[in-house]
């Protein structure tokens, strides 16, 4: 659904009938935060947790506070750092982005600078990347096939075998829990364009320019990202509600529009509320099996052959004033359990003591695999016995620790999801008044930028204007250059 219906007779906004928002995450609080400042359309969130922010909310332990995964802030899109300004005021900060990787006992900076990563390589290694590069390109023009189907080949076309397999395969592959033959190129056009061989020259030779910069600093609110959806959610005001404990368990139609949301209540009885409009952040493949009546099988198969990586994120309270300098750390080796850990201090001061800190790590799985079903006091003890190995910690140091657990915390970019997401989204357009919204409504992994703008817009198109949401994301060149936006 990508463009406004006018509502008429008894479909008309209002408190019998208002706008339905499904999730309390950073892009159903986003619309809820555009609707309130209309003032002129009813609406009620309804949320399954028993707090707003989803995936983007702060935890708050005694003195310290820290994200479910750092959620970094910039935009090119003057409209959505206006709203972040204005929710969160004079703690906004500016921060100098500072991540590496870990490679073979070595730190390297991340997002790879190309010469950079071949200087780490030392002399015979890096002669052999470039061999490697040179024999892949003369293959694809010989062969005259460079197409990139998956991420393995979108990957060779731009750094050959070498690089590729030292740098990328092992961390990915770790992530996402497939081989990269069987990863989608969409993940890397979404998430690392603008990366190649032909950098390392280019490094070499000019220097950075504008652009660059724009990726190389962060806004970050100085009590958390959650004060993000937090400031939003304030604004919020009656007649208008946000619900928590009260998931979504059904969705009525009438084959056209969504004529009512079935939510159950804290004491597990169903109830009913009609809705004019739906703004919906439930994953895809999950709104699927909540239709009534249901959809056609085919559009069922697609939204089961969806994946999603699941994660769990542990947090880490240690005796120590800091570990490491880093807003990340990223750790491919296949050694280690985790794939990367954060340090909220170093993202804000305000997030833990100055004496002491907090790791916050994260292991991506599968629901009820090892990791997944592993008890808190086994996962942190892998964790520290991991960090002390590589250098990071001393084992003594460990004060506290905690665990969260991340259903569908990623949408996974499988070869052929294009295909199930398309038949899905196909009958899904029927609805006119169905707008999704966020990373699992949309199955999109980007920024959250661009989920904020997502809300806000889908709340737009309820107010009468005609924004296509599909667009939101995949915008050509988004993150290389400063683009306008509508």
């Amino acid at each position: 659904m990508t463009r406004a219906r006018k509502t008429e007779g008894t479909d008309r906004m209002n408190a019998d009938c208002p706008i339905v928002i499904a999730g309390a995450g950073i892009a159903g609080v986003s619309a809820a935060y555009r609707l309130q400042g209309a003032g002129e359309a009813p609406f009620v969130v309804f949320e399954k947790e028993s707090y707003i922010g989803g995936y983007s909310r702060t935890i708050r332990r005694g003195d310290f506070r820290f994200d479910l995964g750092g959620h970094r802030f910039y935009t090119k899109k003057p409209h959505v750092e206006e709203v972040v300004r204005r929710v969160v005021g004079d703690d906004l900060l500016e921060v100098d982005r500072t991540s590496r990787i870990l490679f073979g006992g070595r730190l390297i900076n991340y997002p790879l600078r190309p010469l950079n990563a071949l200087r780490s390589l030392g002399l015979r290694g890096a002669g052999k990347a470039v061999l490697d590069y040179g024999a892949m390109k003369l293959g694809n023009l010989l062969s005259g096939d460079a197409a990139e189907e998956t991420f393995e080949r979108w990957a060779l076309n731009r750094f050959g075998r070498h690089l590729y397999e030292i740098y990328f395969k092992g961390y990915t592959e770790k992530t996402w829990g497939i081989p990269c033959a069987r990863l989608s190129a969409d993940f890397a056009e979404q998430r690392i364009k603008g990366l190649s061989f032909r950098e390392a020259v280019k490094d070499a030779i000019f220097k950075k320019g504008q652009d660059e910069s724009l990726v190389r600093r962060f806004l970050y609110p100085r009590y958390g990202f959650g004060q993000i959806p937090d400031g939003m959610a304030a604004s919020i005001r009656e007649p208008n509600r946000i619900l928590t404990r009260r998931p979504v368990v059904g969705v009525e139609h009438d084959g056209k529009r969504i004529r009512g949301v079935v939510t159950e209540s804290p004491d597990g009885r169903e109830e009913r509320q009609p809705c004019c409009e739906f703004i919906s952040s439930i994953p895809i493949s999950a709104l699927a099996g909540m239709l009534r009546p249901a959809p056609p099988s085919e559009a069922l198969q697609a939204a089961k052959d969806l994946r999603y990586r699941d994660m769990v994120v542990l947090t880490l309270f240690l005796d120590a004033a800091q570990v490491t300098p880093d807003q990340w750390i990223y750790v491919p080796s296949q050694k280690i359990g985790f794939c990367r850990f954060h340090e909220p201090k170093n993202w804000s001061p305000e997030m833990a003591p100055p004496d002491r800190t907090a790791l916050v790590v994260e292991y991506f799985c599968q629901q009820g695999d090892e990791t997944w079903s592993a008890s808190d006091a086994e996962l942190a003890s892998r964790a520290v016995e991991d960090l002390a190995a590589t250098g990071f910690i001393e084992r003594d140091w460990l004060h506290d620790y905690m665990t969260f657990h991340m259903p569908k915390a990623y949408p996974v970019y499988e070869i052929g999801y294009r295909q199930s997401l398309q038949t899905l989204e196909d009958y899904l357009a029927r609805f006119e008044n169905l707008y999704n919204v966020g990373r699992n409504a949309t199955f999109l992994y980007t920024s959250s930028d661009h989920y904020i703008d997502m809300g806000l817009k889908a709340a737009e198109n309820v107010l009468g204007h005609e924004h296509d949401l599909r667009l939101i994301g995949r915008e050509s060149g988004y993150a290389e250059t400063l683009s306008k936006e509508e």
